[in-house]
């Protein structure tokens, strides 16, 4: 047994971390398959780790080699094992959409949009559009005099379809108007991240309190829109109520202030907080879900060009009729709840980015929230952000 080149060993909680650079994937090894890297990063051949693990753990012979043999098969089914390299897949190029043919005559209105390092021109071909996109957008209206990073184009398709072209390139479409300000919105957020530049993009709402943000990573129906939502309207900042994009170095955090998607099961929990909330126009998603758009609340972005450091990880789960507690995790289990949330690494992997990730994942505190009462859970992040203002930095 050999390790494959460039693999890398790393630490948290006592733990051990295995990179696997080739494949860019990390793995947890338990104590005993720790231990046996070590020693196989040492140069020991088997009968050596063998003895090794005799003397270290008092075992027998016997267990000492179905323990060199269990872990030879299971570091051989990762692909960390020299001969059983596992190559990491390169991207797919994207196919360039259909050429849009309509001219530029057509359009009644635009809107021009900024977000992140983009700044979107966004052109429809009747009112009827406009009226459902722009209110969803509006918070981001830019100076028309801002040279555009991409042009969004609303084009009516035969019978009530439409068709969303970027820079004269069909995107996306759809078949009626009540599903064309999701599609602009998802355009609007997939081009501004890609054109950004970050490190992780983790599916999280993102709230701050002058100083430091919080991430609350979690996973579609957690109630993590409905605490962000509660959160804004009770003196926090509004940063996100999907994306943190973590940005090296120090993994900094910048606003990405898209208006929070409302489904149908959140609209009763949040009328108390937004009143408006239920007369909100309805929208259709394509996975078949109804939501509105709630745009924040009124000076509560930070201006576009904000950098905060990340206070806390704050990972909700609604739990009804439990009472709403926060409860400190390890960075072991941090780092496998926060991957769950990652859905974008904007950069190829290796051991200096790696370690920056685990030592940030060290020093950040990290909890699970369980949410029963919102005005229980905001008064929690309250004292949370209250106790982290009084720690030297």
């Amino acid at each position: 047994m050999q390790p494959a080149e460039g693999t890398r060993l790393f630490f948290l909680d006592n733990q051990g971390v295995l990179f696997d650079e080739q494949a860019q994937k990390l793995f947890h090894l338990n104590t005993t398959a720790t231990y046996i890297w070590c020693l196989l990063e040492e140069g020991k051949n088997e009968a050596e780790i063998e003895q090794s693990l005799q003397a270290t753990f008092n075992v027998t012979e016997f267990t000492a080699q179905e323990y060199c043999l269990q872990t030879r098969e299971f570091l051989q089914s990762l692909g960390v094992l020299k001969g059983y390299e596992v190559k990491r897949q390169e991207p797919h190029e994207e196919l360039p959409g259909v050429a849009a043919t309509y001219s530029d005559s057509i359009f009644v209105a635009e809107r021009h949009y900024g977000l992140l390092s983009s700044c979107f021109r966004v052109r429809f071909n009747n009112e009827k559009q406009l009226a459902l996109v722009h209110p969803v957008l509006e918070h981001l209206t830019t100076q028309a005099a801002t040279e555009p990073t991409a042009t969004l184009d609303v084009v009516t398709t035969e019978g009530e379809g439409l068709s969303l072209f970027k820079d004269r390139r069909q995107v996306n479409q759809c078949a009626s108007l009540q599903e064309l300000a999701p599609v602009v919105k998802s355009q609007v957020w997939q081009t501004a991240v890609i054109q950004h530049g970050f490190f992780l993009d983790i599916h999280a709402g993102v709230v701050g309190d002058g100083e430091r943000c919080y991430l609350l990573p979690a996973a579609p129906g957690s109630g993590k829109s409905t605490l962000t939502t509660a959160l804004t309207r009770n003196g926090f900042e509004y940063f996100s109520d999907e994306v943190a994009l973590l940005q090296l170095p120090g993994m900094m955090v910048q606003p990405v202030p898209l208006a929070t998607c409302v489904k149908d099961t959140g609209v009763e929990v949040l009328s108390s907080l937004c009143p408006h909330l239920p007369g909100l126009t309805m929208h259709n998603r394509g996975d078949g879900k109804r939501v509105r758009y709630l745009r924040p609340p009124s000076g509560s972005i930070p201006s576009a060009d904000t950098l905060r450091p990340v206070g806390a990880l704050v990972f909700p789960q609604y739990t009804p009729g439990g009472p709403s507690t926060l409860k400190p995790l390890s960075a072991l289990d941090t780092l496998q709840m926060l991957m769950a949330e990652c859905l974008i690494v904007d950069t190829i992997l290796n051991a200096e980015k790696v370690a920056a990730l685990l030592s940030w994942i060290e020093r950040t505190p990290s909890y699970r929230l369980e949410v029963d009462s919102l005005n229980q859970a905001v008064e929690l992040m309250r004292h949370l952000s209250r106790e982290l203002a009084h720690k030297p930095s």
